[in-house]
C-alpha cells in the first residue's frame, strides 16, 4: 500500500511539473518581448544585420510646466543612459515661435548611438503640450536591446510618463532576390514570429506587410484591426542590395 501511494505521489508531481512547464512556456511566449520576437524572425530571414534601433516617446502633457522642467528631465536622462561627452556629443537648444526644443546626440558608454529629444510647442501654438523621446541604435548584432528598453521605460515612468515603444531591425542581402527567394524570406519571417498578415502592398522593388502576432503582447489599431509587426523588403539598384526591415509595431524610419 505504501509503495502504491509513493508511486502515485511521484506520478502526481511529474504531471504537475509538466503542466506547470507548459503553462509557463505558453505565458512567456504570449508575453514575449517584441525585440526578442523580431530578432528570431530576422535571424530566420537569413539577412545580414545592419542596424537595430529602439525608439521610445511620450507626451509630457500640459501639466509638465515650463521648459525648465523638460531640460531638467533631459539632464537626468543623460546621466541615466551614461552619455559620453566626447567629440560626437552635441547638445542643441532651439527656441522660436513654433517650438522650444532641446536635443542631445552622442554615444552611450557601451558604444550605442543615442538621441534624446524634448520639445514644447512655441508661443504661436494653440497647445503647450510637451513631448520627449529617446532613441538608441546599434550596429552590434548581439546587443541586448531588451535590457536597454526596460531601462529607458523606467526612466520615463519616474517622471510619470507613459512610454510608447517601437523597435526595428534592419538588414540586407547581397544582390536582388528573385520571387522564390522573396517568398521564402517572407514565409520564414512570419513563421518564426507566429504572425498573420493584416494588409500589405507590393510593386516591382518593394514589399511592405503589416501583420499581427499573438507572441507580441502590445499592438496598435489600424482600420479596426490589430497590428504589431511590420515587415518590408526593398531592392536598391544603385547598391545592388536588397534591404529588409522588421519592426514592431510599425516601421518608423524611411525605407
Amino acid at each position: 500500500m505504501k509503495k502504491f501511494i509513493t508511486k502515485n505521489l511521484y506520478l502526481l508531481i511529474l504531471i504537475t511539473t509538466i503542466l506547470f512547464t507548459i503553462v509557463y512556456i505558453g505565458l512567456y511566449y504570449i508575453e514575449g518581448h517584441s525585440f526578442s520576437i523580431l530578432k528570431e524572425a530576422f535571424n530566420a530571414s537569413g539577412a545580414k544585420h545592419l542596424n537595430s534601433e529602439v525608439y521610445i516617446w511620450s507626451r509630457a502633457g500640459s501639466w509638465f510646466g515650463d521648459f525648465n522642467n523638460l531640460e531638467e528631465m533631459v539632464d537626468d536622462f543623460e546621466k541615466d543612459f551614461e552619455v559620453v561627452k566626447n567629440d560626437l556629443y552635441s547638445k542643441n537648444y532651439v527656441n522660436n515661435d513654433s517650438v522650444e526644443k532641446l536635443e542631445i546626440t552622442g554615444l552611450t558608454r557601451d558604444g550605442n548611438r543615442i538621441n534624446v529629444n524634448s520639445q514644447i510647442r512655441g508661443a504661436n501654438s494653440d497647445s503647450k503640450e510637451a513631448y520627449v523621446s529617446v532613441s538608441i541604435s546599434t550596429d552590434f548584432e548581439d546587443c541586448e536591446l531588451e535590457e536597454i528598453t526596460e531601462s529607458i521605460k523606467e526612466s520615463f515612468k519616474r517622471y510619470n510618463l507613459e512610454p510608447v515603444v517601437s523597435t526595428c531591425i534592419t538588414g540586407y542581402f547581397d544582390e536582388k532576390l528573385d520571387y522564390k527567394a522573396l517568398n521564402a524570406v517572407s514565409e520564414n519571417v512570419f513563421k518564426n514570429s507566429n504572425a498573420s498578415k493584416v494588409n500589405g502592398i507590393a510593386d516591382r522593388n518593394l514589399i511592405s506587410v503589416s501583420a499581427y502576432s499573438p507572441a507580441i503582447s502590445e499592438s496598435i489599431n489600424v482600420d479596426g484591426k490589430k497590428v504589431n509587426l511590420n515587415f518590408a523588403i526593398r531592392y536598391n539598384s544603385y547598391e545592388d542590395k536588397t534591404y529588409i526591415w522588421i519592426a514592431s509595431p510599425v516601421i518608423t524610419t524611411e525605407y
